[in-house]
């Protein structure tokens, strides 16, 4: 009677192990992905907020020019950091860091007159945070909000 296993069945055996170990690297460099995804977009909406609270949407009694060249409605770029500090936000030096990455951004489309009559007066308004601006395609979330003129 034979005892222990053969050379074959060794080698199978380690190879079964190598592939499921393989698979599950492989997983867990995907979830760091993920992982450094969400920490992104979760900063951009930070960025967002940050964004709206220094520039809240005007009320339509406040916007006395046209919509799409107010400086109320249309924000240049600007980054979150700066609006951070801005408003007085207490920030570590990596949290100002990482902001300094991010942009927020507001402008309002251009409709012509007929259309805009044909809508009921109503503007699209895109407030748009980007990141990764070193990349050659930086990342970007665009928020966009229908504002009426009245």
């Amino acid at each position: 009677m034979k005892r222990g296993f053969s050379l074959i069945e060794v080698v199978i055996a380690t190879a079964i192990l190598s592939l499921g170990l393989v698979a599950i690297l492989a997983s867990f460099n995907q979830c760091q992905r993920a992982m450094g995804a969400s920490k992104r977009f979760e900063t951009a909406q930070y960025a967002l907020g940050l964004g709206e609270m220094l520039h809240p949407m005007p009320e339509p009694d406040q916007v006395r020019e046209d919509p799409v060249s107010d400086k109320l409605l249309n924000i240049p770029a600007e980054t979150a950091s700066a609006m951070a500090e801005e408003l007085g936000v207490e920030l570590s030096r990596r949290k100002r860091e990482e902001l300094s990455d991010y942009t927020f951004e507001r402008t309002v489309d251009e409709i012509s007159d007929e259309e805009l009559e044909r809508n009921g007066r109503i503007y699209t308004v895109r407030t748009t945070v980007r990141w990764e601006l070193r990349e050659p395609k930086p990342r970007e979330e665009t928020v966009i909000t229908f504002w009426r003129k009245e």
